[in-house]
């Protein structure tokens, strides 16, 4: 079933079961954020690439809820805590006199859960590790899923800086097993 959605564009990405702080300009999308907010759908978060050679944006995104904001003292910037709850492909995109870019979704397939077994715990471990060296990422998630293939991979896409278009081909995929492929195939050209 479609879903149309007031959709905000960000170079980082927040995926299922994820938790993210953005920033937004009261300028430019305060209209956004009170669609978002009159919404019971929530909001889009949908990547895009800014090369000089071409703008692009990319068709996956995630449905997030507002889980909340504010303005800190001294800085232009609204800050918003989001969580993720499902991956959609966007069919179509509209923007509205007040500069709300709406679009019509169509929902992806959630990664299945995946119990981790021997070989894939070196993922969790150093997760938990990032977690202990950036105490902000560790704080937004309290509940953590370390045993579970899918929540892993997802963190490991969020916070790597990896090519947009290879998280959205990632993306694309019905499980988390080709994200664990490409995740391992990384660590172990590292060492």
């Amino acid at each position: 079933m479609a879903k149309v959605l007031p959709l905000l564009f960000q170079k980082r990405h927040v995926l299922p079961s994820g938790r993210m702080q953005i920033y937004i300009s009261p300028v430019d999308q305060t209209p956004t954020l009170k669609a978002a907010l009159a919404s019971t759908d929530g909001l889009g978060i949908c990547m895009y690439s800014d090369k000089k050679e071409a703008q692009h944006l990319f068709h996956i995104g995630t449905r997030v809820t507002i889980d909340d904001f504010n303005q800190e003292r001294g800085s232009p910037l609204i800050k918003l805590t989001v969580s993720g709850h499902n991956n959609f492909k966007i069919q179509s995109i509209k923007q509205t006199t007040d500069g709300v870019f709406w679009g019509e979704t169509t929902s992806l397939p959630c990664w299945e859960e995946i119990a981790i077994n021997k070989e894939q715990q070196l993922l969790a471990i150093r997760l938990k590790k990032m977690f202990e060296k950036f105490p902000d990422l560790d704080e937004l998630y309290k509940c953590k899923d370390f045993n579970n293939l899918s929540w892993l991979c997802q963190r490991w896409l969020e916070i790597l800086p990896l090519p947009t278009v290879d998280k959205q081909h990632l993306l694309n995929k019905p499980t988390c097993l080709n994200t664990y492929d490409y995740l391992m195939s990384m660590i172990k050209t590292s060492h």
